[in-house]
């Protein structure tokens, strides 16, 4: 949730794959991706598609700390603490079903760095005059977490030892966004399915590559 707003973040790319400053990795392209889906490029930037696919892959840790925050002042902190984890790692691995173009502007007035300050400053504050101590403990544990995106970092990780041969989670997002553009814009989406089979060779060449 309090990572910097995705429209802050640069993306940096090259002939085999695009990565953000933030440490976000896609195999796809822009190249890669007009290939396999001719004319997107006009509807909607590169740019934008890669942003708003990490608006999507960030959401882990916008819900994820809003989840946290409703538990907290509902159950016993213990178990707002497990099952907002628990949501975390089952949204990750997940969050690729469920992009919508609708959603996006609320995920991204969720994800601006004022309203994740201001709603975190505001309920630690409550939680503290209430003398909710262990909950103010994990929710300060929680916004530290997600304020660096080191649970989503962690999954990364897993997700690449996991599937080394499998389309990234990254790239899987991107692909449903590129689907969901593909119909707004009644371009063929089965041209997207030619794009999987790119992503994933570039996945198996660059995992090559490594092990030598």
């Amino acid at each position: 949730m309090f990572g910097n707003s995705s429209h802050k973040i640069s993306i940096l790319e090259s002939p085999v794959s695009t990565i953000s400053s933030a440490g976000h990795w896609f195999f796809a392209t822009r190249d890669s991706v007009e290939e396999y889906v001719p004319g997107i490029l006009e509807k909607v930037s590169f740019e934008s598609l890669i942003h708003k696919s990490i608006l999507w892959i960030d959401s882990s840790d916008s819900l994820a700390m809003l989840l946290y925050f409703l538990l907290a002042f509902l159950v016993n902190p213990w178990v707002a603490a497990v099952g907002t984890l628990a949501f975390h790692l089952w949204w990750y691995f997940n969050k690729s079903a469920f992009v919508s173009l609708s959603v996006l502007p609320v995920l991204k007035v969720l994800h601006h760095e004022f309203v994740q300050l201001l709603v975190a400053g505001v309920l630690l504050s409550l939680m503290g005059m209430e003398g909710m101590y262990l909950a103010l403990f994990f929710g300060i544990v929680f916004f530290f977490l997600f304020k660096i995106g080191l649970l989503r970092r962690l999954w990364d990780q897993f997700d690449k030892t996991k599937a080394k041969e499998k389309l990234p989670l990254n790239d899987r997002v991107l692909k449903m966004l590129l689907v969901r553009y593909s119909m707004k814009e009644n371009i063929a989406p089965q041209e997207v399915q030619r794009l999987e089979k790119h992503v994933q060779d570039a996945v198996i060449n660059f995992n090559s590559k490594k092990k030598k």
